[in-house]
């Protein structure tokens, strides 16, 4: 694929300039023929030598390897079954394939209608598209945060020397009540 997309950067930059220099190659249609040959045959040259020689693996020797940790806190016993497994496999394909179809698809079909953008609908998707950006990065961040709360409060309550939630708890219920003085027992006392 490299060999091939040099070739095409090389050939094309020499086609439509007649010289081959810094500043020819710089151009951008001889940088997108070099870049859409680089992916394109790399995808090919993949598919033709895996029908070619197929590997035919079955996937059983993966669910053979040992883990180093068998940490399986929070899965419950039927997460683990084929059925589960496949439901939630057919969940992201449908999902995926649906966000895939709707973004490569149905949004750009949306514009058609539009032709030439005026200055107002290109702003218009110009502030649907930040405020998307901002919603997923909202989500991509803090949904993690949120689920991993427990973590973060774990380790700040170690960092700075509090006792755990439940050492706390166990403390409390078993020690028995501080006495107070009153004001009258401090003036005898």
């Amino acid at each position: 694929g490299l060999v091939l997309a040099m070739i095409t950067w090389v050939a094309v930059t020499a086609a439509q300039f007649d010289e081959v220099t810094v500043e020819t190659l710089g151009a951008l249609e001889p940088n997108l023929a070099g870049n859409l040959v680089a992916i394109l045959s790399s995808g090919l040259i993949h598919v033709l030598f895996s029908l070619a020689k197929p590997q035919n693996y079955d996937f059983k020797s993966m669910g053979e390897i040992k883990m180093l940790e068998d940490d399986q806190r929070g899965l419950a016993e039927e997460d683990y079954g084929d059925k589960f497994l496949d439901e939630a496999k057919a969940w992201v394909q449908k999902w995926g394939w649906g966000f895939t179809i709707t973004m490569v698809v149905i949004w750009p079909v949306l514009s058609l209608p539009a032709g030439v953008f005026t200055k107002d609908y290109w702003s218009m998707w110009v502030f649907i598209s930040i405020v998307w950006a901002f919603l997923s990065t909202f989500v991509i961040i803090w949904l993690p945060v949120w689920e991993s709360r427990d973590t973060f409060i774990g380790i700040c309550r170690a960092v700075t020397g509090w006792p755990k939630e439940a050492e706390a708890a166990k403390s409390g219920a078993d020690a028995a009540p501080a006495a107070v003085a009153t004001p009258q027992e401090e003036s005898t006392i």
